[in-house]
């Protein structure tokens, strides 16, 4: 009887610590290295955390004295404006087959200057952060800097 409430006991403090678990994303977005979104500080990253945790809008003041906000959160992704024409999305891609806590993390940045330029660019990262690829996968910067080159300036 003894060992079956131990057992019972030990399987409820288990259930409610899993149940305060962070969501996985969460923790990939902690240990982002600073450098590959300088808009934010470590700090700014931590307060939008809390700030989805609490159900509150996630909004900070980014190192250009401008707003940034977290408007969405999951266990595998998430979604970002860091500035009026910055988006950023970001994605744990799980590596299949392969045992462990291994991922890697795909982050897609979305540049919008206006209804005609924007560009779309993918990057994928390894767990320890090191760059596997980047790709530019939609732009149509490149089209109106080409346009601007053929018309004679004089």
């Amino acid at each position: 009887m003894k060992r079956l409430i131990s057992l019972i006991l030990v399987l409820t403090f288990s259930l409610g610590v899993y149940a305060q678990q962070e969501p996985k994303m969460a923790l990939v977005f902690k240990e982002m290295p600073d450098s590959l979104f300088p808009y934010l500080t470590h700090n700014s990253r931590l307060d939008m955390l809390d700030f989805m945790e609490a159900n509150m809008k996630a909004e900070v003041t980014n190192v250009l004295d401008g707003k940034s906000e977290m408007t969405y959160l999951s266990s595998d992704s998430l979604c970002m404006r860091l500035s009026d024409v910055l988006t950023m999305e970001m994605k744990l891609l799980t590596d299949n087959g392969k045992s462990g806590d291994k991922h890697s993390v795909q982050i897609v940045r979305t540049y919008v200057i206006n209804k005609n330029q924007s560009e779309r660019v993918v990057d994928i990262y390894s767990s320890d952060w090191h760059r596997l690829s980047s790709k530019v996968v939609s732009s149509s910067l490149k089209s109106r800097d080409e346009e601007l080159l053929v018309k004679p300036h004089f």
